[in-house]
């Protein structure tokens, strides 16, 4: 009795994991393309969304046209957000991007020289997006009424970008909050249980915890690798002490210029219970270590490579070069800018109340 029971289980088990496997088909999007000009070259970049090609390259990015066409196949899990841009115009620091959702389905690409790429798909999220489109004209707020009544996996990723724009609304001039922050209730009220499993809700969550990461709030807890090259909390990095969470890249100018300011402030409250966490994003050690050693940081630089740990995405920077976060003693935040006058005002008032 007891064996036939476990044979039973056994089935079971192994029924719903073939289940599971069929829900997971994997997709296959073919892509064709045309190159309306030949201004920028014959290299084309297709990649997932959110891929930063100065921390994480990869040669089947690269696609190389032949008498202005190409032809390019994508198998993946989930459909997934994928952009297609002119590497020549992406070195060049602006570029016009297309964006298009992997399906089963085939996706024609055409590329100008100066407007935006052209986009068809005849996959069902194409067609929904067509059909959205020429109804909203896209026009921002009529999305977002048409979202409620046609949910759509681009609603999703629009979610994801509309947090982000939040996050950084302080670099824009003139930015107004109320056109992005109607995506964050449309998501929680309708949302947020549709198409379960996709990593895209992943990818919200914690765009939704980088985006409170404001002065007054706690700061996060994630892994990064510690001088020894261990995992480790950055909790077990920061703790008891005043912090400053120092994102840098050695091919950000800005950021280096701002820890360049802060060696001063560091060597004044160094042995007062103050610290520099300073995490290095970037594609090796070489690049990190020759940019510390041309810059004078007094403090070690933690390497996060190749976006191993997401910390940049965790900390809602994505794919920007960097950012500060001073942490006080509890963990709290204590500010997020990066003018070293303002900082060390704060940092000596936190080191006297202790």
């Amino acid at each position: 009795m007891i064996g036939r029971k476990m044979n039973k289980q056994a089935i079971i088990t192994i029924l719903l994991a073939l289940f599971a496997m069929a829900g997971q088909a994997q997709i296959k999007c073919h892509i064709e393309g045309t190159l309306e000009t030949d201004a920028w070259g014959d290299e084309i970049i297709i990649c997932e969304a959110g891929t930063d090609l100065r921390v994480l390259d990869d040669p089947h990015f690269h696609v190389k046209a032949k008498d202005g066409h190409f032809t390019y196949d994508i198998e993946t899990d989930f459909p997934k957000l994928y952009k297609v841009f002119f590497l020549k115009q992406y070195e060049t620091g602006s570029w016009l991007t297309g964006k298009f959702l992997t399906e089963n389905c085939n996706v024609n690409v055409t590329m100008y020289e100066d407007k935006p790429v052209r986009i068809v798909s005849n996959g069902e999220e194409g067609r929904k997006l067509a059909m959205r489109d020429s109804i909203t004209a896209g026009r921002r707020p009529f999305r977002i009424a048409y979202a409620e009544k046609h949910p759509m996996l681009w609603t999703l990723y629009d979610v994801l970008d509309a947090i982000k724009m939040l996050k950084h609304a302080d670099v824009y001039v003139n930015f107004d909050k109320s056109e992005w922050e109607p995506y964050l209730t449309l998501y929680h009220d309708k949302l947020i249980n549709y198409y379960p499993g996709h990593p895209v809700h992943e990818q919200i969550a914690t765009a939704e915890t980088a985006y409170r990461l404001q002065p007054g709030k706690p700061y996060i807890d994630y892994t990064v690798r510690n001088s020894d090259g261990q995992l480790v909390p950055i909790s077990t990095l920061t703790k008891g002490k005043v912090a400053l969470i120092d994102l840098w890249a050695s091919w950000c100018g800005p950021c280096r210029r701002h820890s360049i300011k802060m060696i001063p402030i560091y060597e004044r409250y160094k042995d007062k219970g103050f610290t520099v966490i300073a995490i290095a994003r970037e594609r090796n050690r070489e690049a990190m270590e020759n940019a510390a050693k041309k810059d004078g940081y007094p403090w070690p630089s933690l390497l996060e490579l190749n976006d191993e740990n997401q910390v940049w995405r965790k900390n809602g920077v994505d794919n920007g070069g960097g950012a500060m976060y001073l942490i006080d003693r509890d963990g709290t935040i204590l500010s997020t800018s990066t003018d070293a006058e303002e900082l060390e005002a704060l940092i000596k008032a936190a080191i006297e109340r202790e």
